[in-house]
């Protein structure tokens, strides 16, 4: 008999099972899957409650989403950290524990419609979105993480991968952008872009897997990680590097606790710049932490943000193929670009004041989520509806699933 994680992906619910609530009465068809999370399933599913019984047809209530969970301590604690919340911005479940099923249990969560803002980048917005939507959906997103950090809780995972859209044209045409939080994280196989190879099967791979450009291309780290190894400096570094050793250890990454004290506020704020790189360059191909690290940089260096992130990648590779002496001269050459050149029209003095705080060295020096808000970049960003006819109305759109 298989053991391990093959054995709960044997034991886990197939498209076409019926979840019923006991309590209720409502029953769940699941669809399709339609994501994992640390080896956790996801599914579309249509419900129907007792009251949707007309003439005796059963007719369908809404869709939903179904998380199969394993259980464990983490999971409850999730379950816990959500209970005194009430935010409209943060993704709530909707129903716990709605049955048992085998090793585990299934929990229902709202269905966001267009899936998450990386999906969203990898169907349609292969070049970043719009900056003027990118406030849009930033500030939704920081306007959960505020009651988050107001209650004292450390999100650990903010990025564009669990920043999720909703669109319901009836009865009413409305948007909805909520922050998935904990538990309520999922990462859709659809959001991975067609360049990216599928990882080796879980249980095989170290947590820091690299995934495939194209056959023979450079390896990219996987997006669904990035919390991991584009975690804040004072995260990273004690977390997933071992001092007395000159290598790195992929397979430590996801061993650290989810109670480690490294974690803060400002480790949040760190991941919001990282998640503002990503949704104006549409990705994030970085090779490995050192990568990320020198493009960072580059960009405190230069003091703006370039039109495309390849070429800052070029210039960087460029140097470290470089002696140090040329490296000095590579920064002088910078500065004389930065005086000599015209200020780049694709990004806004205050989006790229914004990364650049993010993305502060020193914890103390990064602003806080409320001082983030009241940023003009925030305050004066347009409605859900722009973001709707901006991003949701564009052309050769892909539908979710």
């Amino acid at each position: 008999m298989a053991t391990g994680a093959g054995s709960m992906i044997a034991y886990r619910p197939i498209p076409g099972n019926i979840i019923i609530d006991t309590l209720t009465g409502t029953k769940y068809i699941l669809q399709k899957v339609i994501g994992t999370c640390d080896f956790h399933f996801i599914y579309k599913a249509c419900y129907y409650t007792v009251a949707s019984t007309i003439e005796g047809h059963l007719l369908p209530t809404g869709y939903t989403t179904v998380k199969y969970i394993r259980p464990g301590y983490e999971v409850y604690k999730s379950k816990r950290a959500q209970q005194s919340m009430h935010n409209s911005n943060i993704i709530h479940f909707e129903k716990w524990r709605i049955q048992d099923f085998r090793h585990g249990f299934c929990v229902a969560l709202p269905y966001m419609s267009e899936g998450s803002l990386r999906y969203i980048l990898s169907t349609r917005f292969h070049n970043g979105l719009p900056e003027d939507c990118i406030a849009i959906a930033l500030k939704q997103a920081l306007l959960g993480l505020f009651d988050l950090h107001f209650s004292d809780r450390v999100h650990k995972r903010f990025s564009a991968g669990n920043i999720y859209v909703n669109f319901k044209p009836r009865p009413v045409s409305n948007v909805e952008i909520k922050l998935g939080y904990a538990a309520t994280i999922y990462e859709s196989d659809l959001e991975t872009p067609v360049v990216l190879e599928r990882g080796p099967e879980p249980g095989d791979q170290p947590y820091l897997s690299l995934k495939g450009k194209n056959p023979g291309g450079p390896p990219i780290l996987d997006l669904s990680l990035l919390s991991d190894w584009a975690a804040a400096p004072e995260v990273f570094h004690s977390n997933y590097y071992d001092s007395d050793d000159e290598n790195r250890n992929p397979a430590k990454s996801l061993s650290r606790s989810e109670d480690d004290d490294d974690y803060s506020f400002k480790s949040d704020i760190w991941l919001v710049g990282i998640a503002a790189l990503e949704l104006a360059y549409g990705n994030l191909r970085i090779s490995h932490r050192e990568e990320l690290e020198g493009l960072i940089r580059k960009i405190k260096r230069s003091r703006r943000l370039p039109d495309k992130l390849e070429h800052l990648l070029e210039e960087y590779h460029e140097e470290e193929k470089k002696g140090k002496m040329k490296k000095v001269t590579g920064y002088l050459k910078d500065k004389m670009k930065l005086v000599q050149s015209k200020r780049s029209n694709k990004f806004s003095k205050e989006f790229e004041e914004l990364v650049l705080d993010c993305l502060g060295s020193s914890e103390s020096k990064r602003p806080s989520v409320a001082d983030l808000l009241q940023r003009p970049f925030f305050r004066y960003a347009k409605n859900l509806k722009w973001f709707q006819r901006r991003v949701l109305y564009a052309k050769n759109r892909m539908p979710y699933c």
